[in-house]
């Protein structure tokens, strides 16, 4: 326990303790107070796949241990005494610091894990190895990524899984149809959940199984090529239509084998078709689950980008990128006066100050007669003063506020994506919102896309939030944030080129990321505001060790919580936003530009973060084309070799003044008041704190209503010696108070 120690950014804190303590049991030791010595013995049912925490069980019961110096070396079946100090870490029971540890055998067998229903999933278990039979997986048929959890049923019965950075099981396949999962059961704050090792702890089922993705490629106007893997030879079929309900019926190619394709002919062009996969062999059928893909369309497949701001115009490279100078509104409005069926529109922010009124083109497009539905972020309903000049006719909802949401962090447009005319569909996106600042100072991207299979696209994710496919809303049925499912289609024929797409968080977007920077052979440009997550500083470091060049540009160190790696790998190939009074505001990538490998573009509202992965609204474009990406270098490159610039903008602006809270710190004080952690904030709303280790490890996670001023104890947490981050984060600020732990 600490007391009266002030910390501003480190702070210090000292114990010591010397005292024999004899070996017991794994459940009595359980029972002792935090912060007791205890000596137990068992065996290891983890190895380095979970990170650094190891697991120890004996006839009893489970525990944890986490010491880096102490356990890292410690495999599966590996029979170990330890002694050191009971610490809780969200809820977690561990023994961390370790004060001994003497290696007694080797290659032992492992605790038969325990066979239990998701109900009992709980204390009594936590730390042992269990087994849940007959479980489905929520994501089935997709991959796996890191620092994310996996929702799995049994019956009427719901839990998670957590795979964590470095897993094996990144990339991997979430199993279909039901599997006997086998895993440690851990706790992080009040969710009790089962932690997977390895893909042999997930057991298939008797008989056929579907054992890979699957996959959607050869897309033409009329056909497209479907494929699978199974572990047992079976049959190749395919229902599909287009509605859910599969319309079409079902088409079957008898002959039994392992790696099945399947081609759909006489398609129609620019459509969203429904499908499942089926096999059949030894008795059983194996079902993949209803999915999605999208014919090549006939229109035009034209792609623009514009930046609202200067680009390099060097006669070194090809093709010209496009500058708007104080002109991405009125483009904007060009386009919605050109529309004639319908218009969805969303947008994070709608301030309309110093900018052309959009809401104007939006009721004259409804008094026209085209269809005008809009969503835009609850969260900033208050501030979006561009909305009141919207008619009320134009049916809007605003996206959900409270514990279980964060942001609909959008700003996509879609025009006219049912005409019959296949060269009007519009898809409208990139990272800019409406308002002065963004239009005109923030550098920022828009990118318009003339096709009508990624519009459908756009207006299927669309209609998800919306709750209907009609004129009004239905609230009751729209799905925001991670109750949102991977409904649409992700890979694209446009214009001759390779077109992906993903929307935030049903798919996986950050991982995605990762494959698309794995991807890079040659060069690596990105500007990106905010990255948060190792798992991309890993993927950015990996490709800099594998001789690929790699520079970027992002908004500021504060807003950077992997700057420090980022910084020392990258060296001065990393730069911070060189105009002080603008948030470089971009979420872009650019892979090998001017290679003969195949040149890339990663662009859209996301920002590289947990949020926008996990809980925000959010969507993302990637196109495989050399102009392209020459046209989004020609923007990096201006920015890179900007100069520095001080901040002497004029704040007297509403907009200015709310922006400029935002650019870099929360100006926060991090401080010690008696016995626990004090932060004192500048600003008043909802704050998220995170407490992380040195290793990056997620210790504790808080959701705070602060009140500017007014210090609140983020976390009752009780630390072993270390080095410590707390990270305090809103919607668009992100800061980190580090400090050290001595006992």
């Amino acid at each position: 326990m600490v007391n009266n120690l002030t910390i501003i950014g480190f702070f210090l804190i000292y114990f010591s303790t010397n005292q024999l303590i004899a070996q017991t049991s794994i459940a009595a030791a359980r029972t002792q107070a935090l912060g007791s010595t205890v000596t137990v013995r068992g065996v290891v049912t983890n190895g380095p796949e979970l990170g650094i925490i190891r697991y120890l069980q004996d006839a009893t019961a489970g525990i944890g241990l986490y010491d880096n110096a102490n356990t890292a070396a410690l495999q599966r079946g590996d029979s170990v005494e330890v002694t050191g100090i009971l610490y809780e870490f969200s809820g977690l029971l561990e023994i961390s610091p370790i004060t001994s540890i003497n290696l007694i055998s080797s290659g032992n067998a492992l605790p038969t894990p325990q066979t239990t229903a998701i109900s009992s999933l709980g204390e009594a278990l936590e730390g042992e190895l269990v087994k849940v039979n007959n479980v489905s997986f929520v994501n089935a048929g997709a991959t796996f990524s890191g620092n994310q959890s996996y929702g799995f049923t049994s019956g009427v019965q719901q839990a998670t899984i957590y795979v964590r950075n470095g897993s094996p099981l990144i990339g991997q396949l979430i199993p279909f149809g039901a599997v006997n999962l086998t895993g440690i059961c851990s706790q992080f704050n009040s969710v009790y959940q089962v932690l997977a090792r390895d893909t042999a702890d997930f057991e298939l089922q008797p008989g056929i199984n579907i054992v890979s993705t699957i996959g959607v490629s050869n897309i033409t106007q009329t056909s497209v090529d479907l494929t699978w893997l199974t572990n047992i030879e079976g049959t190749t079929e395919v229902a599909y239509g287009l509605t859910p309900a599969l319309e079409l019926g079902l088409l079957s190619a008898p002959t039994p084998v392992i790696n099945h394709t399947f081609t759909l002919n006489n398609l129609q062009a620019g459509q969203v078709y429904y499908f499942q996969a089926f096999s059949f062999g030894n008795g059983t059928l194996a079902t993949g689950p209803v999915m999605v893909f999208g014919t090549e369309s006939n229109s035009s497949g034209n792609i623009t980008a514009y930046f609202n701001h200067p680009v390099d115009t060097t006669d070194a490279l090809q093709f010209a990128a496009n500058f708007l100078n104080e002109a991405i509104d009125d483009t904007l409005i060009a386009y919605l006066d050109r529309a004639t069926e319908s218009i969805d529109f969303t947008m994070y922010d709608f301030i309309g100050d110093s900018i052309s009124n959009v809401a104007e083109a939006l009721n004259a497009a409804h008094n026209r007669g085209v269809r005008v539905r809009m969503i835009t972020d609850g969260s900033y309903e208050a501030e979006n003063e561009g909305l009141v000049d919207l008619i009320p006719a134009i049916q809007r909802i605003t996206s959900p506020t409270g514990e279980a949401y964060t942001i609909m962090h959008n700003k996509f447009v879609v025009i006219d994506a049912d005409a019959a005319d296949p060269l009007k569909p519009i898809v409208w996106t990139g990272s800019t919102n409406l308002s002065g600042r963004q239009v005109n100072r923030d550098p920022n991207n828009v990118i318009i896309i003339q096709d009508q299979t990624l519009a459908r696209t756009y207006k299927l994710e669309f209609e998800e939030m919306w709750g209907s496919s009609g004129d009004l809303p239905d609230t009751y049925v729209s799905k925001f944030g991670s109750f949102k499912t991977d409904n649409t289609p992700h890979h694209f024929r446009i214009g001759g080129k390779q077109v992906e797409c993903y929307f935030s968080p049903s798919d996986n977007t950050n991982q995605k990321l990762i494959e698309f920077i794995n991807s890079a052979d040659d060069s690596l440009h990105f500007a990106a505001m905010l990255i948060t997550r190792f798992d991309l500083y890993n993927a950015i470091n990996a490709r800099i060790d594998s001789g690929v060049v790699v520079k970027g540009i992002i908004n500021s160190d504060t807003s950077t919580l992997v700057y420090d790696d980022l910084s020392l790998a990258m060296g001065s190939n990393l730069i911070i936003n060189p105009i002080a009074s603008e948030i470089m505001h971009h979420k872009f990538a650019i892979s090998d530009v001017g290679s003969s490998s195949d040149a890339a573009v990663w662009t859209g509202s996301h920002n590289w973060s947990t949020n926008a992965n996990t809980r925000n609204d959010e969507n993302t474009v990637v196109i495989h084309d050399d102009a392209l990406a020459e046209i989004y270098y020609r923007a990096y490159l201006a920015m890179f070799t900007e100069p520095a610039v001080e901040d002497t903008s004029d704040t007297t602006s509403a907009s200015i003044n709310r922006f400029e809270q935002t650019q870099h710190q929360l100006n926060s004080t991090l401080l010690q008041s008696g016995s626990d952690l004090r932060i004192i904030p500048a600003y008043s709303g909802a704050l998220q704190c995170v407490l992380m280790d040195a290793s990056g490890r997620m210790l504790a996670v808080s959701n705070v209503n602060a009140f500017a001023g007014s210090p609140f104890a983020p976390f009752q947490q009780t630390m072993a010696s270390g080095y410590y981050r707390i990270i305090l984060s809103d919607t668009r600020r992100v800061e980190v108070h580090p400090f050290v732990v001595q006992r």
